[in-house]
């Protein structure tokens, strides 16, 4: 009897199930508990799942505890910014720590999400949050417990294969290849090009964005930077800049129409839910797409922890974003003209790929 092959499917549905539940579950928690005001940090602790989705168990139990840890890490500095007053040159100092620490951490780890995004957000949504020192130890422990269920859904679908795989092996993907690891990358020119690329936008957006009269929310502009600037071993192209432009402007209008709607906390809890799910299912696939879903996942769950009108968090999402795309892009054009003197690419060594 023949036995049938690996499953061929492109999309990744048990990824996107286990990112779904490891968010889902902490919010769909706080949310039982009447803490909606915690719901960020479950949220951004959640992330730690995505983390090394398709890689081999063993590999990926480093991958994801380590990516956890900075997640942890990036909040608990944060959270320190707040306690300490929130001033802007001390989040200035602690974006620029977190930047460093998350570009050389991802490059080492060679994870998919290869850009610092979501430690960036977590640090920036953090350091934003009221805060009281009382309030230290339950944001601590929501911290750590979502961080370890995460990590556990993340490591699940080992136990799933062992059971099922030898039965149905058809019904699984094949895992990736093992990457090879190393921390030379650290002492590579590439890698602080990345993250002098990094820290010049995410500096020069939230600077221009503070400046600008009658509008909230900079740190959107930075996130709108880093999440477009190419990450070790990319090349920076315009279209993913447009791409996040035009999805992050629809998924904001869906984000308003529902909050506009006032839904209940359970709701926003199924949006989440169903955001994190799609948005897994197509962040590969089309980028513009994935934001459609991303957006109002991450505007609904931080309106919970910091309620404000949705026609004014519309204005702000859309005109920061367009600042960091702008920015984004006016880099690239700068990082074009040192490639064409330095005959190669900024970012990468003739040791390491560009795609």
């Amino acid at each position: 009897m023949t036995t049938p092959a690996h499953s061929t499917r492109t999309i990744n549905l048990e990824g996107a199930a286990r990112a779904a539940v490891a968010g889902g579950a902490p919010l769909a928690l706080l949310i039982a508990l009447d803490m909606p005001g915690y719901a960020a940090f479950a949220m951004f602790a959640g992330f730690t799942a995505i983390f090394g989705a398709t890689e081999p168990y063993r590999q990926r139990a480093v991958t994801t505890g380590v990516a956890g840890g900075m997640q942890a890490l990036c909040m608990t500095a944060g959270i320190g910014v707040a306690l300490a007053g929130g001033q802007l040159w001390m989040q200035a100092v602690g974006l620029v720590l977190v930047l460093v620490v998350a570009v050389g951490t991802l490059s080492v780890l060679r994870t998919i999400p290869a850009q610092p995004i979501f430690p960036v957000f977590a640090f920036l949504v953090s350091s934003l949050v009221p805060v009281r020192p009382a309030d230290v130890p339950v944001i601590a422990t929501i911290i750590v417990c979502s961080v370890v269920w995460a990590w556990l859904v993340a490591m699940s679908g080992s136990v799933l294969r062992l059971v099922l795989h030898p039965r149905a092996p058809h019904r699984f993907r094949p895992l990736a290849e093992r990457k090879h690891r190393s921390l030379a990358v650290l002492r590579t020119p590439a890698l602080w090009e990345t993250v002098a690329l990094n820290v010049v936008g995410a500096l020069v957006a939230g600077a221009v964005a503070e400046t600008i009269p009658g509008l909230g929310h900079p740190y959107w502009a930075v996130i709108a930077v880093v999440s477009t600037l190419p990450a070790l071993r990319q090349r920076h192209t315009v279209f993913r800049a447009f791409q996040r432009f035009i999805g992050t402007i629809g998924g904001t209008v869906i984000a308003v129409g529902i909050l506009l709607l006032e839904p209940s906390a359970w709701w926003i809890v199924v949006i989440a839910v169903v955001g994190q799910f799609f948005a897994e299912i197509f962040v590969a696939r089309h980028y513009a797409v994935c934001l459609l879903f991303l957006t109002p996942l991450a505007l609904a769950v931080s309106w919970l922890s910091l309620p404000e009108a949705p026609e004014f968090l519309a204005l702000d999402r859309v005109a920061q974003t367009t600042l960091g795309a702008l920015v984004s892009v006016a880099l690239l054009f700068v990082g074009r003209g040192i490639e064409r003197r330095r005959g190669r690419a900024l970012g990468a060594t003739s040791a390491i790929r560009t795609v």
